[in-house]
């Protein structure tokens, strides 16, 4: 990582800032001439029966995943896939595109990746917040804002458009009301964070789109308030984790993704039930978006709440997001230890 965040003696901390400037992000991403033409290269590549991959760590590896789910639902495929950008890099693919994601773009495993692939001819695009540190060759698309928090939520939210972008199916206006339809929750996610707040332990489930959610959730939660968190699909929950929680296990119920209706519904009440027996403190967070496809809505509405619910989590806690612990000692040696 680069551009260390300054170090606040409390709140309102820059994850904070970062969130609440998000609607500005959703019109000039949706109207980037350099997303678009990526959509281009991506749907060639689906013509021709092409690989086409998307890749990043941690955050941006989610923001793949997400772009996955979106350029799948768009073009009615299964074929556009998300891979962990080591593993990309040691098993690159032949031709086709791939597409990494960097918010700072000198994520070492997300460049090797992209070299990997160019390397059999791929064509490579890059999505990032620093265009001037991109990979030479790479097709550049570039976000607007520069997350000052470790803890990435623009660094997310950003990518997730870019892909919107790419798959040239969303409205920039039903977008930014989804956003701001997140935002507006803001109370209700303090209510909920509350909630969790005395847990030793999350699990944040749900299927679909929203076990990508789940996953950012986890890293989010833990970067940021340091409670240990699993991240499960529902189905996954109900077939062997439960008896490894208790009263102390907080249950995050994700309900953002209304593909399959009633039958997610019934498996969500099912683990609900399943946590009451438990004593399990439980909230559902859930959100419909109007004007978005299924999983873009599900995305971006569940993009705001898990960043929002984490940020509340920081404050009921005292933790310090924006370092990712980095401000201690022993933890700033940790993350030199892993190079």
């Amino acid at each position: 990582m680069s551009d260390e965040p300054e170090l606040r003696d409390g709140p309102p901390w820059a994850m904070e800032e970062m969130i609440l400037d998000e609607p500005d992000l959703v019109e000039p991403i949706l109207a980037s001439r350099a997303a678009a033409e990526a959509g281009r290269l991506v749907r060639a590549a689906l013509a021709a029966g092409e690989p086409v991959v998307l890749t990043g760590c941690g955050t941006s590896e989610h923001a793949a995943q997400a772009g996955a789910a979106l350029l799948c639902e768009a073009h009615a495929t299964r074929s556009i896939v998300a891979r962990d950008a080591f593993e990309a890099a040691l098993d690159p693919q032949e031709g086709g595109v791939i597409v990494g994601v960097s918010h700072e773009a000198g994520t070492a495993a997300t460049r090797a990746a992209l070299h990997a692939a160019d390397a059999r001819e791929a064509r490579t695009v890059m999505v990032t917040a620093h265009p001037g540190r991109a990979p030479d060759g790479a097709m550049i698309v570039a976000t607007p804002v520069h997350d000052t928090s470790w803890c990435h939520t623009v660094g997310y939210l950003s990518p997730l458009l870019a892909f919107l972008g790419m798959a040239g199916a969303a409205a920039a206006a039903a977008a930014k009301r989804a956003v701001a339809a997140g935002l507006a929750e803001r109370p209700r996610l303090a209510e909920a964070a509350a909630h969790l707040a005395g847990c030793e332990r999350l699990l944040a489930v749900g299927g679909g789109a929203d076990e990508i959610t789940a996953r950012e959730l986890a890293l989010k939660v833990e970067e940021a308030a340091h409670v240990p968190v699993t991240p499960l699909g529902t189905e996954k929950l109900l077939h062997g984790h439960l008896p490894a929680a208790g009263p102390a296990t907080g249950l995050v119920l994700l309900g953002f993704d209304r593909r399959g209706g009633e039958a997610r519904d019934a498996r969500a009440r099912d683990a609900a039930a399943a946590a009451v027996v438990l004593g399990m403190p439980t909230v559902t967070l859930d959100a419909a978006a109007d004007g978005l496809s299924p999983a873009a809505a599900a995305l971006v509405s569940g993009a705001i709440a898990l960043q929002l619910l984490t940020l509340e989590l920081t404050l009921a806690l005292g933790t310090n997001p924006d370092l990712i612990r980095r401000e201690e000692p022993v933890y700033r040696a940790a993350a030199e230890a892993a190079g």
